[in-house]
């Protein structure tokens, strides 16, 4: 059974964010690109619109894309995308940090970026304050998060070229972060542009400072943005928070679960096996495992 390891949560842990390599096959990479080419206009025939209206060190010749609907498009070309909601390996991180029970905060979507692309201004929440929807907390020998972004990278990114960036550690700041650091213009030295290979994903809090720096790179940018959130709050409208979309009846009941708008009594919780979900309120205690995670 997969699970986060003592190194992974070391990792997060002091820099508010983790590079996992090689999460996703190549085949479920190409399933995903196949379905971006049969559905998006390719990236020489887009009309680019710019410049980017970031100032500073974020500045571009034109603005990144972002698509949206993925879900929603016909099969088989939606069924890759519908398949990361609770992805198998994607279920113990969240449980992680999380606990069991969370939720998908919308539907994903997809930057686009041809060379000469404005990036993506730096922001993050840090601990200056307290926000129940984006936060950092560590108590009991666990953490927890407030929403959290999973960014798949669908074509490479290399380190220096652009693409997802963060400000590692950032989500245990104390201080405001000088105005000229957040446009990149001063102690770059602070800033790192994650290098990836397509199959890679990076996960990190919205309490971390992140961005994405201009896209400089001869091919397409392409990263896949999935949100999550505690099972008792929303950071934004999510999918299914009056009604369930037409397709929901299609998709596995571990994949509705994810989809359970923000509340914490009787919600169905997953397990890390992926396949078995249990309603603490329907279940005898003494069949509810209550070692590795708290409800």
């Amino acid at each position: 059974m997969l699970e986060m390891t003592d190194r992974e949560k070391f990792l997060f842990d002091l820099q508010g964010f983790l590079h996992i390599k090689d999460f996703l096959t190549s085949e479920e990479v190409k399933g995903l690109n196949d379905a971006v080419n049969a559905n998006a206009v390719p990236m020489e025939e887009y009309e680019w619109t710019g410049p980017s209206t970031y100032a500073g060190g974020m500045h571009g010749e034109y603005k990144i894309r972002s698509l949206h609907n993925m879900l929603t498009w016909d099969q088989p070309w939606c069924q890759p995308f519908r398949d990361l909601l609770a992805h198998p390996k994607l279920v113990p991180y969240m449980n992680t940090l999380f606990g069991r029970g969370w939720r998908c905060e919308g539907e994903p979507n997809l930057i686009l970026a041809r060379k000469g692309c404005g990036g993506h201004g730096l922001h993050g929440f840090t601990s200056r304050q307290h926000d129940g929807a984006q936060h950092y907390t560590y108590n009991n020998e666990q953490f927890r998060s407030g929403m959290t972004v999973v960014q798949y990278q669908l074509h490479d990114i290399e380190e220096g070229m652009g693409g997802v960036t963060v400000v590692p550690g950032s989500h245990k700041a104390n201080f405001k972060c000088p105005e000229d650091i957040m446009l990149h213009e001063a102690n770059q030295e602070a800033v790192r542009n994650i290098g990836c290979k397509a199959g890679d994903v990076v996960i990190f809090m919205e309490a971390t400072i992140h961005g994405s720096l201009p896209w400089n790179a001869d091919w397409e940018r392409r990263s896949l943005l999935y949100r999550y959130s505690p099972k008792f709050c929303s950071f934004s409208q999510g999918i299914c928070e009056t009604e369930m979309p037409a397709w929901y009846d299609e998709l596995t009941e571990v994949q509705k679960a994810v989809l359970e708008p923000p509340y914490v009594y009787s919600r169905p919780l997953i397990e890390d096996d992926v396949e078995t979900l249990v309603t603490p309120r329907n279940e005898p205690k003494d069949h509810i495992p209550r070692k590795r995670y708290e409800y």
